[in-house]
């Protein structure tokens, strides 16, 4: 840009800004993306759609039929943001891709002031309309609700985006010392006018956006911790320990699937272990029926326990019905776990009997012999030889 501002005769010259020539050399890269790699990443994120009815993703095609803009997101991310949902840090630092693309993560704070991830984007550029286009579609994934703040690291574009879409959420960019608005003002004016910048053109507009970073007027407004998307370094650091410059779209969108599945997610059940493990190998939509499996077991009324050799036999009723007596037979020497409720032989996961087993033995890990391979993550990886066995058991 500077050789172009001095064959001009200076930058006042140009007809164009900084931004709008990186949009320009933006769109330019757009159309050397391999057209098998687009298609590549837009199968596969819809078969994962197909085969977890939790999971959305959308994405535009605006140069003949080239991949513009992805946003996608799962049944865990969905079920994150409608408990936490009302502050979302938008972050969009990263471009470990080799097209360059602006990659932005949603994300914010759970129960445990633990950061939680509600979804993903790719961008095509970083106008207004794509911002626009990506919360518009955040909203709608998820079911209409829109957050109360939103943490932004600044960009005007976001934030007309944001003043468009989320016309009623505070839009946070950074928060200094707390202060009383009279001694801000005061501060301010002090601070400016010893440092002679009067007449920056960076202060003036700083200070014009002074009710969106500056805690003095955001008092009273509820943020989850979170003062500027610094707050999300920990989940950075982990997304770019997965990421490469390299990564072509299907590399950067496995590589993203990765960090969903080894991050940690909200536990809500009290059985931490069992719930941590079940969220690792499960999809996001059968992980929320087993998880509602091991949050009944608080529930459930011990009756006590019978040992036939090296067989436990534990009985349970319910506080809802204490007339009906469930059974669960547990062998560690096999080990075999099995209830008379039959929800396993019926819906491929362990009920809320057998949870309670787990929980009486201080067992962490469910089972092999109680792990549904089409209900897995990795349900594709598993060998030809586990899969016979599955299908011998469950029969």
């Amino acid at each position: 840009m500077a050789y172009m501002a001095g064959q001009s005769g200076g930058y006042g010259m140009l007809q164009f800004t900084k931004r709008d020539l990186y949009n320009y050399v933006h769109i330019q890269r757009l159309s050397q993306i391999n057209d098998g790699d687009a298609a590549a990443t837009i199968s596969y994120l819809e078969g994962k759609a197909n085969a977890d009815i939790m999971s959305v993703a959308r994405y535009t095609k605006p140069l003949e039929g080239r991949l513009g803009s992805l946003f996608w997101a799962d049944g865990q991310m969905m079920a994150d943001y409608k408990l936490f949902g009302d502050v979302v840090a938008f972050d969009a630092t990263y471009r470990s891709n080799k097209y360059k693309k602006p990659l932005v993560v949603f994300s914010g704070s759970n129960h445990n002031k633990q950061t939680a991830i509600f979804g993903f984007a790719l961008l095509e550029d970083e106008e207004v309309r794509t911002y626009r286009w990506v919360l518009l579609n955040l909203v709608d994934i998820m079911d209409n609700k829109k957050p109360s703040v939103v943490v932004t690291d600044g960009d005007k574009a976001m934030r007309a985006a944001i003043d468009d879409v989320l016309p009623s959420a505070r839009h946070r960019k950074e928060m200094y010392a707390n202060l009383d608005v009279l001694v801000f003002e005061d501060h301010w004016t002090t601070t400016v006018q010893s440092l002679g910048l009067m007449n920056n053109s960076w202060v003036k507009s700083t200070y014009e956006l002074r009710h969106s970073w500056a805690t003095t007027y955001l008092q009273g407004t509820f943020c989850t911790g979170y003062r500027t998307t610094s707050r999300c370094e920990g989940i950075n650091a982990f997304v770019k320990g997965f990421l490469k410059s390299t990564n072509s779209l299907l590399e950067l969108v496995h590589s993203l699937d990765r960090v969903v599945k080894y991050y940690t997610p909200v536990l809500i059940t009290g059985l931490d272990k069992i719930e941590l493990f079940a969220s690792k190998i499960y999809t996001g939509s059968v992980f929320k029926e087993v998880r509602k499996q091991i949050k009944a077991v608080g529930g459930l009324l011990f009756l006590g326990k019978d040992t036939i050799s090296t067989t436990s036999v534990y009985k349970f009723s319910s506080t809802a019905n204490r007339r009906s007596v469930r059974r669960v037979l547990y062998d560690p020497t096999e080990p075999k776990i099995e209830c008379d409720c039959h929800m396993w032989n019926s819906e491929g996961i362990p009920c809320t009997h057998i949870f309670s087993v787990m929980k009486y033995e201080g067992l962490e890990e469910i089972s092999p012999s109680l792990i549904l391979r089409r209900w897995c993550k990795d349900a594709k990886e598993w060998t030809p030889k586990e899969t016979e066995r599955e299908e011998t058991h469950g029969s």
